[in-house]
């Protein structure tokens, strides 16, 4: 039986999200979703404009729900990037680029305590339509929705009053 992790802020949840959480539904008889709490996001880019960790579990659990993927999983809050990868029952981790980093470490706490190593599966950029990743922050700054759709900036139209023309 193979019993996969995930986790992350979720934020706004996008396209980048969904494609991770489908792969490891598509990997895993079970998933374990790990959301991070609100303590845990203080310190990303622009962490006033994340939501709350009620809204971004809730809308997880949604998707969850959407696909019909309920019985193979378990939301749970985090604290921290680590301690849930530890359980011993798990057989794989599928991350994104940007946690790679996190997979690695996990892998090598687990060996220091003498369970296997989690097999990783890595998952591609999901790209907006300007060929960049869909990301959170890039939703946050307005550039992008959770598509990957362009959202177009307002232009920068002059207050000031123009001269009327007189004729004479």
């Amino acid at each position: 039986m193979s019993y996969v992790v995930i986790g992350g802020t979720f934020d706004n949840l996008h396209l980048g999200h969904k494609a991770l959480i489908q792969k490891a539904f598509e990997t895993g008889d079970r998933v374990l979703v790990c959301v991070t709490s609100d303590k845990m996001i203080r310190d990303k880019p622009l962490s006033k404009k994340i939501e709350n960790y009620k809204t971004r579990k809730g809308n997880v659990v949604g998707y969850i729900w959407e696909n019909g993927w309920q019985s193979k999983a378990e939301v749970v809050k985090i604290e921290d990037p680590f301690t849930q990868g530890l359980r011993p029952k798990l057989t794989h981790i599928v991350v994104s680029e940007e946690t790679m980093a996190n997979a690695e470490k996990i892998n090598k706490m687990r060996m220091k305590k003498g369970t296997f190593p989690l097999k990783i599966i890595k998952t591609g950029w999901v790209l907006s339509e300007d060929g960049k990743p869909i990301s959170d922050i890039r939703i946050r700054k307005g550039e992008i929705d959770g598509n990957g759709k362009l959202l177009k900036k307002q232009e920068n139209y002059s207050t000031t009053p123009h001269k009327q023309l007189t004729t004479t």
